[in-house]
């Protein structure tokens, strides 16, 4: 039985960037273009970046014909959307390594007064006086089902599914059956080939 090769208007995202190193050297060059600055991604964002995107995309074709444009939309995507997944994927790793005592514990009020202070606090500051002659405090403990009630729901499926969801609009949607490329032969080549 003979093997069939699917063949694509456009190139996938493997054939792109095949490995990271070939995704780092463009992301070097194009992302400060995006961006207009320095990084901000940590190495470990950028790497993970990648092969989310080539576990997901991998052998998916890109939705554009000219690839510099194509890889400048990524940037953009990555530039736009990449520092709030980072930053999410950071918070969410403090919430689940909370320990009992951190999320029992409540907010702490500090009450201080001071009778005739040697110094006259300014009324568009916010700096507290130096001297005080009473103070009273309020610790507050929540209860444990009110604790892990507040963290059951601050805690989220990681965000990269969101991130992910982003590079859609950078692939074809539907991919099989595209139009066939038509090639003109010259007859002769033709001729030359069947003899």
């Amino acid at each position: 039985m003979p093997r069939v090769k699917i063949e694509y208007r456009t190139k996938i995202f493997g054939d792109i960037w095949k490995d990271y190193d070939a995704f780092k050297a463009d992301y070097d060059v194009l992302y400060p273009l995006i961006n207009g600055a320095a990084n901000n991604l940590t190495t470990g964002a950028i790497q993970a970046t990648y092969y989310l995107m080539y576990s997901k995309y991998g052998n998916t074709p890109i939705i554009s014909t000219d690839e510099y444009q194509w890889k400048l939309k990524v940037m953009k995507i990555i530039s736009t959307y990449g520092p709030t997944w980072e930053k999410k994927k950071s918070i969410q790793t403090t919430l689940r390594t909370l320990t009992e005592s951190e999320i029992t514990q409540g907010s702490k009020q500090i009450y201080n007064h001071a009778f005739n202070p040697s110094t006259e606090p300014s009324t568009s500051e916010i700096e507290e006086l130096t001297h005080i002659n009473d103070q009273n405090t309020t610790n507050n403990v929540k209860a444990k089902m009110e604790a892990y009630s507040i963290l059951w729901a601050n805690l989220h499926v990681d965000s990269t599914d969101e991130y992910l969801g982003k590079f859609k609009e950078c692939f074809c949607r539907f991919v099989g059956n595209q139009f066939p490329i038509i090639y003109v032969t010259d007859e002769s080549e033709e001729e030359d080939e069947g003899e």
